[in-house]
């Protein structure tokens, strides 16, 4: 599997960095149900992105991860999106800036997380980290991220646990996380990396119209082989073993 890259570009302090997360969805699923999501819940692969594929994903669908190969094109073309005057985002929407280097993985998961726990049965550290930050800015949730030690143990066990060998913290790897989601009908993109969510328009189906919005990222690529995977949240698929 791929390691995810977190160290170029986010808000860091440069003290604090974590073994990147394996892109798999046992990994996240270590951590999530570590921090007290049901275990009714899970990440799961999305082996495809066309219509006949999608209607393979356990159903329903609360958000998906994207992972994808850091450019510099790329993160200039969001980073354009994102503060334009035209990405209107509601504070409602639960967004955490990055400043913990290839901590991007569990970013991904907060974010699909804090996004859908009105619709998940969430306890434990998650339940009261997303309490607890509720009202804070995105940057003073990366700061209260930053001093909550179960959070980076959970991190750290569910990265020493992957399947493939996995880097030493601060260590340079190519690819990033992003999460998808739905809040009040609007599909949104977010990566803490970035300075605000991205607006993707009018969607109550996260799946349907998060795919769309990847498959046009993926095409803006000009490299066919590079690397990328899709994984959803949504109902724990009954293979779960880790």
């Amino acid at each position: 599997m791929s390691q995810s890259n977190s160290a170029t570009g986010a808000l860091q302090s440069g003290k604090i960095q974590w073994v990147p997360l394996e892109s798999s969805p046992e990994a996240m699923n270590r951590v999530i149900h570590r921090l007290g999501v049901d275990a009714s819940v899970g990440f799961s692969d999305v082996l495809g992105l066309d219509e006949g594929l999608l209607t393979m994903v356990a159903q329903p669908v609360n958000a998906l991860v994207f992972l994808f190969p850091l450019t510099d094109k790329f993160e200039e073309d969001r980073k354009q999106e994102a503060t334009s005057s035209n990405n209107a985002v509601p504070p409602k929407v639960w967004f955490m800036r990055q400043t913990i280097g290839n901590a991007c993985g569990t970013m991904a998961i907060f974010h699909a997380i804090a996004n859908s726990q009105q619709s998940l049965p969430i306890g434990g550290e998650m339940a009261a980290f997303l309490k607890r930050t509720k009202d804070l800015t995105p940057e003073e949730r990366a700061a209260d991220l930053e001093r909550n030690s179960a959070i980076a143990a959970a991190h750290k066990e569910g990265a020493a646990e992957g399947q493939t060998a996995a880097p030493k913290p601060g260590e340079d790897v190519e690819h990033h996380y992003a999460a998808f989601v739905c809040v009040d009908g609007h599909l949104y993109e977010l990566d803490g990396r970035l300075p605000a969510p991205i607006n993707h328009g009018p969607s109550v189906d996260v799946l349907k119209d998060g795919a769309r919005v990847i498959r046009q990222r993926i095409q803006s690529f000009a490299d066919d082989s590079l690397a990328f995977s899709v994984i959803s949240l949504g109902p724990s698929s009954d293979d779960d073993d880790y």
